[in-house]
């Protein structure tokens, strides 16, 4: 059995040397052993592993790798974040658990969004995302100088925008959704995020559903995405 009290004793170091914010998680191979600033009440001690965790014991990742640096996660209330987890291997090299690091991106982003509107004088597709649409007066919709977004004045749904993704994919593949290759679900979801599905609540389970697989499956793509 595993002495996880020893590094459980170094957590707070690890926060207060990643950032104040960051959320630090040991796990056994099964659940959270311990939380430290625990970002929702989702990630407390006794609580499942979550979605990557189990990514990568099904896959087998610690096999061929001491760690995974840098990917991108989803918070249980879907706010982005940037994580990397550490495998814990005894000398046998079997895995025992995981250290992760999450680390708040979502404020980051914002501000990303007003840099780049600064600089291009265009909103990135993250800005707009919770921008309502219709309801503008006729003055305002003359005079904007922001560009005209496809769905521009139409009351569009998440679930609308997807299908109408997946249907442009689908169209230039010439497939059905339960024969697309992972490469080609990754590119469907790498443009569902440009429009920013995912910062919308249920759109993983969404998306997973449309394309035939799992939850899971889907957190992977998106930590794949630059």
């Amino acid at each position: 059995m595993y002495d996880f009290e020893k590094i459980a004793a170094l957590l707070p170091f690890f926060r207060q040397a990643f950032d104040p914010d960051a959320e630090i998680l040991l796990c056994d191979t099964k659940e959270i052993l311990y939380a430290e600033h625990p970002l929702t009440e989702r990630t407390k001690p006794g609580n499942p592993i979550g979605d990557m965790e189990r990514s990568f014991i099904s896959e087998g990742t610690y096999k061929t790798q001491d760690s995974v640096l840098n990917y991108r996660a989803l918070s249980p209330s879907r706010e982005r974040l940037r994580a990397s987890t550490y495998f814990i291997k005894n000398d046998a090299g079997e895995l025992e658990g995981f250290l992760t690091v999450n680390l708040q991106i979502e404020q980051l982003l914002k501000v990303r969004d007003v840099v780049d509107y600064l600089i291009n004088g265009t909103p990135s597709s993250t800005a707009g995302a919770h921008t309502p649409r219709s309801g503008r007066s006729a003055k305002n919709r003359h005079t904007s100088s922001l560009p005209i977004s496809r769905y521009e004045g139409v009351n569009v749904s998440i679930q609308d925008i997807i299908q109408s993704v997946l249907d442009e994919f689908l169209a230039s593949f010439g497939i059905p959704a339960d024969r697309l290759t992972a490469a080609e679900r990754i590119q469907i979801v790498c443009e569902l995020d440009r429009r920013g599905v995912f910062l919308v609540k249920g759109s993983i389970a969404e998306v997973a559903q449309r394309l035939n697989c799992s939850e899971a499956t889907i957190y992977r793509y998106l930590q794949q995405l630059p």
